[in-house]
């Protein structure tokens, strides 16, 4: 394993062009493996459609601005962990931790695999999802 440059530059790609709304780079980003999976911080928020995950690009005034990324790579896989910051339309944010599976295809760095959670104290969290499974 050593440290990467190129898959950190990827992440920070990503990060740029769904913060632009740029809808057509998603192809360029984003593999279309059907192994592809984005996780959320919902319930629930466990994505494996395309269409779905074009979904942050689609939206006027999502932003995701990086924290410290670090990229990794070995052979034609590669790692980002990241404690990025993500900005909603309404003005709102969210401080997250982020951790992404990046693939190289053809050359080019691709996002195979991206899981953002938030951080909540563990008493919390259990509190939480009583409150969330009661209203299901």
């Amino acid at each position: 394993m050593q440290q990467s440059a190129e898959v950190r530059d990827a992440m920070l790609r990503f990060y740029n062009r769904l913060s632009a709304s740029d809808v057509a780079s998603f192809d360029q980003l984003v593999s279309q493996d059907p192994a592809t999976l984005v996780i959320g911080t919902a319930p629930g928020e466990w994505v494996t459609e395309r269409d779905q995950m074009r979904f942050g690009f689609e939206t006027e005034g999502v932003r995701i601005q990086a924290g410290d990324p670090a990229g990794y790579e070995e052979g034609s896989m590669g790692w980002v962990v990241d404690q990025p910051m993500f900005f909603f339309p309404d003005g709102s944010a969210m401080k997250t931790r982020l951790t992404a599976v990046l693939h190289r295809e053809d050359g080019t760095w691709k996002l195979v695999h991206m899981h953002v959670s938030v951080g909540v104290p563990d008493d919390e969290v259990v509190e939480l999802q009583k409150r969330w499974s009661s209203a299901s």
